[in-house]
């Protein structure tokens, strides 16, 4: 049994943090998370430095970053919000996930990330699944790491040693 209100709740929101350049994304994606139960954005920032600035003021839940940004850039920025240690999950919005860009944000603390053109359903369960501790990978990005890791994997691999094709 849990005691107090759990977060996600209309009587405890899960409080968000939108960081994005563009101003009408941002406003549009508000418009579609305030629609949804137990959530609620907190704040918006358009650069990194702004982002820091704004966790700090408003201590977010969840932090819906977008990476390629000014002012020190959503990477930087996650690492700056994950440092302040206020508890802030950092989940990454991004237009099209490259593994290496997924690595980085990982390593600098984020705990999942959506792609800009999912849908808004989707976007929401990653914020509740982010905010409630656990990570959450998009299916285009899960698969993006899945055919890379057996990309490499199937180019890593020695060629069969003749007469040794029948064992494979």
């Amino acid at each position: 049994m849990l005691l107090g209100n759990p977060v996600g709740t209309q009587r405890n929101p899960i409080r968000i943090l939108l960081v994005d350049d563009n101003a009408v994304f941002r406003a549009g994606l508000r418009a579609l998370l305030e629609r949804r139960r137990g959530l609620r954005v907190v704040g918006e920032a358009g650069s990194g430095d702004e982002a820091v600035a704004c966790a700090t003021a408003t201590r977010p839940h969840v932090v819906v970053m977008d990476l390629l940004m000014p002012g020190g850039g959503g990477l930087e920025a996650t690492r700056r919000i994950v440092a302040l240690g206020s508890g802030a999950r950092i989940l990454v919005l991004t237009v099209v996930p490259e593994r290496r860009e997924l690595l980085e944000a990982l390593e600098a603390g984020a705990a999942g990330f959506v792609e800009k053109t999912s849908p808004i359903e989707e976007v929401a369960h990653g914020i509740r699944t982010v905010a409630r501790g656990g990570v959450f990978v998009g299916p285009d990005a899960a698969k993006l790491v899945v055919l890379q890791r057996y990309g490499r994997d199937l180019r890593n691999e020695d060629p069969p040693a003749p007469g040794d094709r029948a064992r494979r």
